[in-house]
């Protein structure tokens, strides 16, 4: 089972997201409620074809990834009380259906899609499994880049 770190930019979850760039842990998503959110470690299979997505959109995940093996199977990510509202979502979801939220309000947990690099076109996730992002570390990207 495996997890992996990446780095994500050019996104969108429904508020303004420009020039962040964000560094996540990622998880295969089972289970995404009101109450509960969790996610699965990667199989070997699974890892390798999330590993070709990101490949394949350099763009969103500059830099490198890092794979770390783990006996865990998965792993809870939110418990019950823990869906109150943030000044940044701790969570951001890929899913090939994404629902972003359209309210002013952040949720600890949102649906994102990956934009080119002006903000106008999106760049489909074509997986059949949802994946959930950790976000660890977070900062504004500069204007020149």
């Amino acid at each position: 089972m495996y997890t992996l770190n990446t780095q994500l930019t050019y996104f969108n979850y429904g508020v303004n997201s420009k020039r962040l760039i964000v560094n996540l842990k990622w998880y295969k998503l089972e289970m995404f409620t009101n109450f509960s959110l969790q996610g699965l470690c990667f199989t070997g299979a699974e890892l390798e074809e999330f590993k070709g997505f990101i490949d394949q959109n350099t763009l969103n995940f500059p830099g490198s990834c890092f794979v770390e093996q783990t006996n865990a199977s998965g792993v809870d990510l939110l418990v019950t009380n823990d869906l109150t509202q943030s000044a940044f979502p701790y969570y951001l979801i890929l899913s090939k259906n994404p629902k972003l939220n359209q309210g002013n309000s952040i949720c600890q947990a949102e649906n994102i899609i990956l934009m080119d690099e002006n903000y106008k076109y999106t760049i489909d996730y074509p997986l059949d499994f949802d994946v959930i992002g950790k976000i660890e570390i977070y900062k504004s990207v500069e204007e020149g880049r």
